[in-house]
């Protein structure tokens, strides 16, 4: 009798071992009908798509509310041309400071490229009466292939498809960055980093976007 016990007991320990799991390497067989609870989630911006653009204006420091959607990828451009001290702007988004500048400014950046972490409120410090714009893809200049474009401080640029290769050069007194980011928000990378003039070849892959930092600096830039 204690041997068919010990029989039953040794059964009764492996049965639960042997069970299917419930998570990791169970094969579930396809539905026929999607549920909302086995969709996934990509948190990729989705395919850029037409959007009002919203302004915002104000005097020296404060902040404000932005409906911009989070997954889309926004273009923010920032004035206040009679500012003299810091320029400061910065989102409780993934894109924590826009703007770092003293004295006078234009630019445009980039803002919303993780919808995970969309800006809900932006934060301004400045001196002056200022101007804030969010605009969507409609609103960035292409740098045609085989032509010099060129401008002054932060801004962003559309690289057509086929471009795959840039020129760069800029003179500053200050840092001079540059960014790539695909059309769809996915990937960026930082191709450049440096402090003073600069002229440099990099390859890039079309479409994609390009963004300058260097508030201080004059730049051109030629696709091909």
């Amino acid at each position: 009798m204690r041997i068919r016990l010990s029989g039953l007991l040794l059964l009764l320990v492996l049965t639960p071992a042997c069970a299917p799991s419930t998570g990791y390497g169970e094969i579930v067989p396809p539905s026929t009908s999607a549920s909302p609870a086995s969709s996934t989630s990509s948190t990729a911006p989705a395919v850029p798509r037409d959007v009002p653009p919203e302004t915002h204006t104000g005097t020296d420091s404060g902040e404000f509310a932005t409906t911009w959607p989070a997954d889309q990828v926004g273009f923010f451009t920032f004035e206040c041309p009679k500012c003299t001290s810091n320029v400061i702007v910065g989102t409780d988004g993934s894109e924590h400071g826009l703007v770092n500048a003293i004295g006078a400014y234009k630019g445009t950046k980039w803002m919303n490229t993780d919808p995970a972490r969309p800006a809900k409120r932006v934060t301004v410090h400045a001196n002056a009466p200022w101007t804030a714009t969010i605009a969507d893809y409609r609103s960035v200049a292409t740098a045609e292939a085989g032509k010099e474009t060129s401008g002054e401080g932060d801004a962003v640029l559309r690289l057509p498809e086929g471009v795959a290769r840039i020129r760069f050069a800029a003179k500053t007194r200050g840092n001079v960055a540059l960014w790539v980011m695909s059309v769809s928000g996915e990937d960026r990378d930082l191709i450049l980093n440096q402090i003073g003039d600069v002229q440099v070849d990099r390859d890039v892959r079309g479409p994609a976007y390009l963004q300058v930092e260097g508030y201080e600096t004059s730049w051109t830039l030629t696709p091909s």
